[in-house]
């Protein structure tokens, strides 16, 4: 069982959980929400609000993470698959830390098989950009995620968790992790909402399709972009 579970470091966490209502998440029922942790689910997929200090640090970052079912099997089986985990008490429990060799570190944490999220056409996506695609492709593969699309010029690899979510490795000079989204659909069915809860989307119409450019109250833009239709210069796994 795997699931993407990004979690987002806000210092208004009230703020954060009204933006994501806005953009069509449920408030998670397993774990409960708390005044410092809540966790919103999408169509496939889920993400995780943590209260922070203002002006810390961590405040306005995301942290890729992943939701299993049993920590120590899935330590087990990647390792067997050729990734080191560490095993810690962080996090909300037993958790299996994973650092890639790019310098990236993540959580897997306890997580529930199914959720009680009703189907949509948003999935969430967790970009992940690296200068050392290579191995991040094989820490993603030795976890469990499974290939979807890949660019012809090496350049991108997504991958989809069996049970929800996205994670997308894009070629960059540094690290780094993003949050976005992925619609299955028209993405101008989201701007009503979102102009509703105040938001002001920026529609982006691209060759391979329309995105959204979202700002979120934690100070990141969030893109939320169309499936990919037209995969000239891809490959679909």
């Amino acid at each position: 069982m795997l699931r993407v579970r990004p979690l987002v470091y806000t210092s208004d966490l009230p703020s954060a959980s009204a933006f994501l209502l806005a953009l069509g998440l449920s408030p998670a029922v397993d774990p409960e929400p708390t005044d410092a942790y809540a966790v919103f689910d999408a169509g496939s997929g889920r993400v995780a609000l943590q209260a922070c200090e203002p002006g810390s640090a961590e405040e306005g970052t995301t942290s890729l993470a992943f939701d299993v079912s049993d920590v120590t099997e899935f330590a087990r089986r990647t390792r067997e698959a050729g990734t080191a985990v560490e095993l810690s008490q962080e996090g909300h429990g037993l958790a299996a830390r994973i650092t890639a060799p790019d310098g990236t570190s993540f959580l897997a944490d306890p997580g529930p098989r199914a959720t009680t999220a009703e189907p949509t056409p948003l999935s969430v996506l967790a970009l992940w950009y690296t200068p050392d695609l290579e191995s991040a492709v094989r820490v993603l593969k030795d976890i469990g995620a499974r290939p979807r699309i890949s660019s012809d010029a090496g350049t991108w690899h997504d991958f989809s968790a069996k049970n929800g979510g996205l994670v997308a490795l894009h070629a960059g000079e540094r690290t780094g992790l993003e949050l976005a989204f992925e619609y299955d659909g028209d993405v101008r069915a989201c701007v009503g909402g979102l102009l509703t809860a105040g938001v002001e989307p920026t529609v982006i119409d691209e060759s391979y399709g329309r995105s959204l450019r979202v700002p979120a109250p934690w100070g990141a833009e969030i893109w939320i972009n169309e499936r990919q239709r037209d995969l000239h210069g891809y490959t679909e796994h």
